[in-house]
């Protein structure tokens, strides 16, 4: 005879019947009609989610194996009458099961009929299990006004996290620790000082169990911070800094740090004086620590002019050989009515054609750059008493054509072509204006191109970016190998703005036939095997794994 082990679905559970060869044997048409048997649960004194089920058989002497569902998602099945009689169960949580359970014949082994389901019987059970104690948990805030300020000695108790697994909390009871209480889940206390209290919040659940939990919290007013400065009367680069008139409102101030600007080592101390090495404008920062630790800061900017010529910055910085560069502005201190300005580089010197001292702190000059040899020179102003002032590499003289990047993997220089006016003269303005300086190459296309312009590291895109510019596509200006065009949207070919790629072979076919021909406004012609290795560098997509930085971008 063919046996075969016979499950049967039985009050949506599938339920081991025995082994037979003609599978489940059920017939509703011969389901016992007599009374259901009796479930009987037992009853516990103390709250317990574990009982103790048995069922009457007296009815049914010719029950075999009994199968229990206790209603939670948990049963047993095909129990023998002696193990399956009585069982105990631990329900998984509070509430009322429809307990069942089944009581099925034994099946005939000669024949392979399965054992068949004699009858059911069903009883609710309430359970209610042993209270869980409830979880006390909360968080102390800084209270602030209207205008975002710290409210003095005033703390925010916030008690949400706190929770009950098995019930609702009832009551939040509060000891702040300065011999005050409080209730509510949330509740705002003023301290009558600073210092440490070990706040304590009690929790009640709905069935009478508390717990606490302590917390030590710091109240304390910030500090206020505030400096004076003077001059030394006899050395006007030596400052005298006065931090007295720094507070606070709850204790005392601790520690006094200064900065003063110039990269010279912090120093301590209530009152205290620095001298400095230059005429400059320096940024001083006072920070103050209270007893409790608090630090806050105050800064004043301090205009160190001392008694010699200084000179601070130049604008513009560059200007074109073969032209006379008109309005150059020098910035700095002590400057002298009659005092003359030139540029020097090693043995080439241009003196200004015409020189305006607007005041001691700005001078104005021409420059004529006629024959100038191109290169950094230094800008040296000399007073009539002819002290100098220097600003080392200050002003650049360039051509009108030439660019050149300085990246972390060494300088590309690019020179600028004359027949497409609008794109040159859109990528040198976002040079003059610093615009690629930290930029990185964000993309490289192995055999195809690099490109750059748009982006800092982490792929932020870079602040500045101008209004797209015209189209100047001309079949003359071909996508070829070192040339350098501007990168555009894609379906518009008026949407340049910043990005520009090298070509790292000959696109013609491709760039010059698409979106209305990509724009090339430049060739390399120094450090091409820059822009090569460049392209070579390990790349996760498109994007290189390392940055490949565009460090600074300046006329050449």
């Amino acid at each position: 005879m063919n046996r075969a082990t016979i499950f049967c679905l039985i009050g949506g559970m599938s339920v081991w019947l025995g082994m037979t060869g003609d599978g489940c044997e059920f017939d509703p048409a011969v389901l016992d009609l007599r009374q259901s048997p009796a479930i009987i649960a037992n009853s516990p004194i103390e709250p317990t989610r574990m009982r103790t089920l048995e069922v009457d058989l007296r009815s049914y002497p010719e029950t075999n194996r009994i199968t229990w569902e206790f209603g939670d998602g948990t049963l047993l099945t095909s129990l023998p009458v002696r193990s399956g009689r009585t069982v105990t169960h631990e329900f998984v949580r509070d509430g009322t099961f429809e307990v069942k359970v089944h009581l099925f014949s034994a099946g005939d082994l000669l024949t392979g009929r399965a054992g068949r389901l004699i009858t059911s019987g069903s009883l609710p059970i309430d359970i209610v299990g042993p209270n869980t104690d409830p979880i006390a948990s909360f968080v102390a805030e800084d209270v602030l006004d209207d205008n975002g300020q710290q409210t003095p000695l005033t703390k925010r108790f916030v008690a949400s996290s706190s929770r009950d697994p098995d019930g609702v909390i009832v009551e939040f009871r509060w000891d702040f620790g300065d011999g005050t209480q409080g209730l509510g889940r949330t509740i705002e206390h003023t301290f009558s000082r600073s210092g440490r209290f070990p706040v304590r919040l009690t929790v009640t659940d709905d069935a009478g169990l508390r717990t606490s939990i302590t917390l030590v919290t710091l109240v304390n007013s910030l500090p206020m911070a505030n400096f004076t400065f003077e001059e030394d009367p006899n050395n006007a680069l030596r400052f005298t800094f006065n931090g007295t008139g720094s507070s606070d409102a709850d204790g005392a101030i601790s520690t006094f740090t200064w900065d003063f600007g110039d990269n010279s080592p912090p120093e301590t101390g209530a009152i205290v004086s620095h001298t400095y090495a230059l005429p400059d404008d320096y940024t001083v920062v006072l920070s103050v620590i209270d007893e409790f630790g608090a630090l806050v800061s105050t800064s004043q900017v301090v205009d160190v002019t001392g008694t010699e010529p200084f000179a601070r910055s130049i604008s513009p910085d560059f200007g074109e050989v073969d032209t006379i560069v008109t309005n150059v502005t020098i910035d700095g201190e002590n400057f002298q009515n009659g005092a003359s300005v030139r540029l020097e580089r090693g043995a080439d010197v241009i003196t200004a054609t015409s020189v305006n001292v607007r005041n001691e702190m700005t001078i104005d000059a021409t420059f004529d750059l006629n024959g100038a040899a191109l290169g950094d020179y230094n800008v040296v102003v000399e007073n009539p008493d002819t002290t100098t002032a220097s600003l080392a590499d200050g002003f650049r003289v360039v051509t009108p054509n030439r660019v050149r990047l300085t990246t972390s993997m060494g300088d590309i220089v690019m020179e600028l072509v004359d027949d497409a006016p609008i794109t040159t003269a859109n990528f040198r303005q976002y040079v003059e204006d610093d615009f690629y300086d930290g930029t990185i190459f964000h993309r490289v296309v192995p055999n195809f191109v690099v490109q750059g312009g748009g982006f800092l590291p982490g792929m932020v895109p870079a602040e500045g970016v101008r209004d797209p510019i015209v189209n100047e596509f001309s079949p003359s200006r071909s996508n070829l190998r070192a040339t350098v065009a501007m990168a555009k949207l894609g379906g518009d070919p008026d949407s340049a703005t910043s990005e520009f790629f090298f070509n790292l072979g000959d696109n013609s076919n491709n760039l010059d036939n698409q979106n209305g021909g990509f724009t090339v406004f430049a060739r390399v012609v120094e450090g091409l095997d820059v822009v090569d290795m460049i392209a070579a560098v390990a790349l996760q997509g498109e994007t290189p794994v390392d940055d490949v930085l565009l460090i600074r971008a300046e006329r050449e």
